[in-house]
């Protein structure tokens, strides 16, 4: 099971005749046991004796496990996703009766840095764990390698949390119907590439399945868009589901520098015979912002949703750089009224121009 840290996950404890309650959190990145002693103990006493039920939000101590300062840099195979993107939380439950705790049960969930939309409902989970949408993606199938790693990063990845069911990703040709396929490890959570490196001028469809069954888990379809008329811009984000995902904007974009300073009046080394080329007024403290206009070209009406991640995100880079969403509202376009749909968005670069970091 899963926990999208980013929306409340409430743990009831509600036994029949409980004085009270307690909670103890296990909370550990990456792979191995749980600590001995937990990070937080949360206790509460019932409200009262005809109303035992008592409850406790844990995703704000979770949150504190969970960041997005490393990025994956290996675009080309199947990798481990860097272990501060997610972490695992042991739950010990506890009822208070006569002055004593009892244990009433242990459970372990992977947690993401994701969110649930209100009409889920609470603790909204995923069957699997894959951390994107399904559906048809597009790339750029003209961008550039990445200089410091000389890996194609045209399509990028999803993030794929497995159990100890074997499961394996299988990538089809979108032209020639060929196939791909890679076993994914046991108890991992793993970044699967969405295209195979081989079929980058044609696309695929990825699909992640039980080896046993044959179950397909997710599909997803990854196409190469080949009329860019304008220099594409990629755009990484951190998903509702608290993973890394890729989109692009492939119309016009358009760059601005905003310039703050403060400006003071300067005192004359001279007077009254002061010198002309001096001045009277000076600035200091000067620095700028570089905002960058963008448009996604035409897309089809699902991108919305997209759209929507993207703006509840909190972790945004654009061409591998920071920013900050300054659009705050746009209309959902639908299909019936709106036959051609572009967004446009503006982004901030989250630095400032002149390097002033100390």
């Amino acid at each position: 099971m899963s926990i999208f840290a980013r929306s409340p996950f409430i743990v009831t404890i509600a036994e029949s005749g409980q004085e009270g309650s307690k909670v103890e959190l296990r909370i550990w990145n990456g792979t191995g046991s749980a600590p001995t002693d937990p990070q937080y103990v949360l206790s509460k006493l019932i409200p009262a004796s005809n109303n035992v039920n008592t409850y406790y939000n844990i995703s704000p101590y979770i949150r504190e496990y969970l960041n997005f300062d490393e990025r994956q840099t290996n675009w080309n195979n199947n990798t481990t996703t860097p272990t501060d993107q997610w972490c695992n939380v042991e739950v010990k439950r506890y009822k208070l009766d006569a002055g004593t705790y009892t244990l009433l049960d242990t459970t372990t969930y992977k947690a993401f840095d994701g969110f649930g939309y209100y009409e889920q409902g609470y603790n909204p989970t995923l069957s699997y764990d894959i951390l994107c949408d399904e559906g048809t993606f597009f790339y750029a199938y003209d961008a550039n390698e990445d200089p410091s790693t000389n890996t194609d990063y045209r399509s990028n990845f999803i993030t794929v949390a497995t159990t100890t069911t074997a499961v394996r990703a299988r990538w089809t040709n979108l032209n020639t119907g060929a196939t791909q396929e890679q076993a994914i490890s046991n108890s991992s959570v793993i970044d699967v590439r969405k295209v195979h490196q081989s079929y980058y001028a044609d696309g695929n469809k990825l699909e992640i399945f039980y080896v046993l069954s044959g179950v397909v888990l997710y599909t997803g379809y990854f196409e190469p868009y080949l009329n860019c008329r304008y220099t594409p811009i990629v755009c990484d984000f951190v998903n509702k589901y608290g993973g890394w995902q890729r989109t692009w904007f492939f119309g016009a974009s358009n760059d601005t520098l905003s310039v703050e300073k403060t400006d003071y009046n300067l005192m004359q080394g001279a007077f009254p015979d002061y010198d002309t080329l001096v001045g009277q007024r000076k600035s200091f403290n000067v620095n700028g912002k570089k905002t960058i206009k963008v448009n996604t070209d035409w897309v089809r009406e699902d991108f919305k949703e997209i759209v929507k991640q993207l703006m509840l995100s909190e972790r945004i880079l654009l061409n591998s750089l920071p920013v900050k969403l300054n659009t705050q509202s746009t209309e959902l376009f639908k299909n019936i009224n709106t036959k051609m749909i572009n967004y446009q968005m503006e982004f901030e670069f989250a630095y400032n121009a002149i390097n002033n970091v100390i």
